[in-house]
């Protein structure tokens, strides 16, 4: 049983480096996906070394470069990764989709960077993050990466997301973020849409792009499980990256759309209504931008200061010195979230491959 109680009472996830897993280390990321299959076989329950896999297994932990312990959802050799998209769009991080030159875009860059880090540093404030960084797994401390999170729920960001559930990326293929009500909906015409699947591999994406693809991570937060969602770092040539994933042309069919909306609930199923959503929302929904990551912006772009501030008054933004805090009712919200949906998910069959220490 990985889940212990704390010190001071709250649930951990904590499998120890002690009894049977005495001088063991866990599985690095480089052991990880040398085991992958290759993505013709991807999902067969023995590798090229003749390793044999349970078709039970959820998930796997590796240790990451810098030490920490990560997840990996899905089945063990299983290299295969979905990306659904209601057109052939570039694999283009929405932090790229600008053209800094013009003032007005710069000015839309600006507030959604700021808007991004308002929401990290209001998550950094609660259990999402004070309770998960403290899961471990052989001494390892989780990986809990705010980037990762604040493109989950639509944040400016380098990542792009790909699941390793296909009907999951059906839905994504057959769906559209509507600006004005901020859900997504059902494709119901294919003028200007055409729903795309696209197909890669975890080891084409780890040995061929690996000065490309900066990380890949699964963020212990409720829509990232429902969505068995990997978040992978590309701040760069993402076109490249594109060309590594299997391209297919989904057929434009209102009654697939309309199926694959409904079997997920309305994409409730997938986007539910976690605290982390009212988080972003309550970052959103408000016009005023704090003060020092208005001068840290600047810095890092060597955009005028001045002129900025100026152009946010005159679009009604209040610039001010508070950060955001959710209140004391809403840790035991969140906490409840954690020990009815993410405890019991790392605990359900996810497993590691030990490695003698200093191997």
């Amino acid at each position: 049983m990985a889940i212990v109680k704390n010190g001071d009472g709250c649930l951990n996830f904590c499998i120890k480096a002690e009894d049977k897993f005495s001088g063991l280390s866990l599985q690095s990321i480089d052991d990880y996906v040398y085991l992958l299959n290759d993505l013709d076989y991807g999902t067969a329950l023995i590798n090229r070394e003749g390793t044999i896999t349970s078709p039970d297994v959820q998930g796997v932990f590796i240790k990451k470069k810098d030490g920490r312990f990560a997840v990996i959802p899905g089945q063990e050799f299983n290299p295969v990764v979905f990306r659904g998209q209601c057109n052939d769009y570039p694999f283009m991080p929405s932090s790229k989709r600008y053209e800094l030159f013009d003032p007005n875009e710069r000015i839309r860059h600006s507030v959604e960077w700021i808007k991004k880090n308002e929401f990290i540093r209001l998550i950094k404030t609660t259990p999402y993050y004070n309770r998960t960084k403290e899961f471990e797994v052989l001494s390892h401390k989780y990986e809990y990466n705010t980037e990762a999170i604040a493109k989950q729920y639509n944040f400016v960001s380098d990542n792009i997301d790909v699941t390793r559930n296909l009907m999951v990326a059906y839905f994504f293929a057959y769906t559209y973020y509507d600006e004005k009500t901020g859900e997504r909906k059902p494709l119901e015409g294919f003028d200007y849409n055409s729903p795309m699947l696209y197909i890669g591999s975890l080891r084409d994406l780890y040995y061929k792009a690996q000065s490309t693809v900066k990380d890949l991570s699964f963020q212990a937060i409720v829509a990232a499980k429902a969505q068995q969602t990997l978040s992978l770092n590309i701040p760069e040539n993402w076109d490249y990256v594109k060309t590594l994933f299997r391209k297919i042309e989904l057929p434009k069919d209102t009654r697939i759309a309309k199926n694959v909306y409904e079997q997920f609930d309305c994409g409730r199923r997938l986007l539910p209504p976690d605290y982390a959503s009212k988080c972003a929302k309550l970052v959103n929904d408000y016009n005023t931008l704090q003060d020092d990551l208005v001068a840290e912006y600047c810095e890092m772009t060597k955009t005028n200061e001045v002129w900025l501030r100026e152009e946010y008054e005159k679009l009604g933004y209040e610039i001010v010195k508070q950060e955001w805090n959710v209140p004391e009712a809403a840790h035991n919200i969140i906490n409840k979230e954690i020990d009815d949906y993410i405890l019991p998910y790392l605990n359900s069959n996810f497993i590691f491959r030990g490695v003698k220490q200093g191997q």
